[in-house]
């Protein structure tokens, strides 16, 4: 089997009404804004970290763990564009939504029913300017915090 190359194969989309987090529907994804063609290169950082639970007890000689709470982290790094910065203004501080992202096919293709996406129930934290250098693009980073159980395992219905 080939390894898939991801570059042009990830679509990022925010809606603001997400009726099923496991199940979002084609009507929900179209009536959302991408952001792909806004975000930089490296910019799309989700991870969820798993925190540990200690399941040792006196007369253990190892200490043992279960996994415990999933803590999930996002941020997002965009690219002000002109003249409508698109991003900018749809993501101040506190706008809640939510953040849909598909990997692996071209991001040209359409919303498809049977798509396996990630969906994360968000709330935008204050974005912030990154530091400007030499050779590059004026950009700002937006944290987002997850509001509620996200699906990283969703398919469009």
């Amino acid at each position: 089997m080939s390894v898939v190359i991801i570059d042009g194969r990830v679509r990022v989309t925010f809606a603001t009404s997400i009726g099923n987090v496991a199940a979002p529907t084609v009507a929900e994804l179209n009536a959302g804004t991408a952001l792909e063609t806004f975000i930089t290169p490296d910019g799309l950082d989700i991870a969820v970290g798993t925190n540990k639970v200690d399941t040792s007890n006196l007369a253990s000689t190892f200490t043992t763990n279960r996994a415990g709470r999933k803590t999930p982290e996002i941020s997002v790094t965009f690219h002000h564009d002109s003249p409508t910065d698109t991003p900018w203004n749809l993501l101040p501080y506190r706008t809640v939504g939510f953040l849909i992202v598909r990997r692996g096919v071209d991001r040209t293709t359409a919303w498809t029913i049977g798509d396996k996406v990630g969906v994360y129930p968000i709330e935008a934290g204050e974005g912030n300017e990154t530091k400007p250098a030499p050779d590059s693009t004026w950009d700002f980073m937006v944290p987002l915090f997850v509001t509620a159980d996200p699906n990283q395992r969703a398919v469009v219905a």
